[in-house]
């Protein structure tokens, strides 16, 4: 048998001694944030949010710092390379986790290995939004009318391989017509809900509580017939989960999260979820989010995990099957 002599003993007992130190002292300065976008929209919003919150259950400021450019990944590359210390940390997404590593084959970072998922801040319900001057008014109709006119429907999304693009494509290969639609890419959601109230589209799921979206509904220009998740949502009480419009197995929601590199300790990563969670009751992060429609979560860190990875393969199943094209 190999001695471990008096070395090997003292390393030991000194990484033994480390674990419990590092919880406690974990964190004795300010922590940076790197959002992957331009500061003012939601996904920056949340962030703030949170960050605010979470700055005052962990006794130290976070910092949020905007890195926009090329589909997120120039924030999340600099995540992935940064010293896994929790001290720089990134917000995640379906753009930069789920769809860029479809979209960049020589990307620098991989979504599941370079980083650990730490906290969801929220999950956003999509909904299946209609043309009103097309005239379905449920999810039923919608798929009658389109096995009834084959190639005459056009579905929007925010943009060739946007969270829009995947989440349509997604629903018209549940709903056995995706040979019946043809997708219109616009330069963005703001254009897409203009080209839906203006009938140049007929159908779109995604965020409607978005202010371009939930305008037109407001408006009358749309109506949604379907929301993704386990429940109805306040701000649509009358419309129907896609559960009950009759297709169970739909449940594209947008996710926005706090990872850290890979590597980050353990103890680390657990101190930072219980931030996130306990600011997630706070009345600050629940007014503040129910204004912008979003109702906060409690997750682990291996539950956000899992919700990761399940969403990557379901949109790259999407991509092998021809359902999703991004060139």
């Amino acid at each position: 048998m190999k001695k471990t002599g008096l070395i090997g003993l003292t390393v030991t007992a000194l990484t033994i001694l480390t674990v419990p130190v590092l919880a406690q002292s974990y964190p004795d300065r300010t922590i940076t944030l790197i959002v992957p976008q331009t500061p003012g929209g939601a996904t920056d919003t949340m962030s703030r949010i949170f960050a605010t919150a979470m700055s005052k259950e962990l006794g130290q400021e976070i910092v949020v710092e905007n890195r926009p450019g090329a589909g997120n990944t120039i924030g999340m590359t600099a995540v992935a390379e940064s010293d896994p210390d929790g001290y720089t940390l990134g917000v995640g997404t379906q753009s930069s986790l789920s769809i860029a590593p479809l979209r960049m084959p020589d990307l620098a970072y991989d979504p599941i290995d370079s980083f650990l998922p730490v906290y969801n801040f929220a999950n956003i319900p999509n909904a299946l939004m209609v043309w009103t001057g097309l005239g379905p008014k449920s999810l039923d109709e919608l798929v009658a009318y389109a096995n009834e006119n084959p190639g005459e429907l056009n579905y929007a999304s925010g943009g060739t391989g946007s969270t829009s693009h995947f989440a349509t494509a997604q629903f018209a290969a549940m709903a056995d017509i995706e040979d019946k639609a043809v997708h219109i890419p616009y330069q963005g959601g703001g254009k897409a809900a203009g080209g839906l109230a203006s009938g140049e589209a007929h159908f779109l799921v995604g965020p409607f509580s978005s202010s371009a979206m939930f305008g037109q509904i407001q408006a009358g220009k749309l109506i949604a017939v379907a929301v993704a998740g386990d429940k109805r949502v306040d701000k649509l009480p009358d419309t129907p989960t896609f559960a009950e419009a009759g297709l169970p197995d739909y449940n594209n929601i947008g996710w926005y999260g706090m990872v850290a590199p890979a590597g980050t300790p353990p103890e680390v990563i657990a101190r930072l979820n219980d931030a996130g969670n306990a600011a997630a009751k706070s009345a600050e992060v629940i007014e503040a989010l129910g204004n912008m429609g979003i109702d906060p979560v409690q997750v682990t860190p291996e539950e956000f995990a899992a919700q990761i990875q399940t969403n990557l393969d379901s949109f790259t199943k999407l991509v092998d099957d021809g359902a999703v094209t991004l060139e």
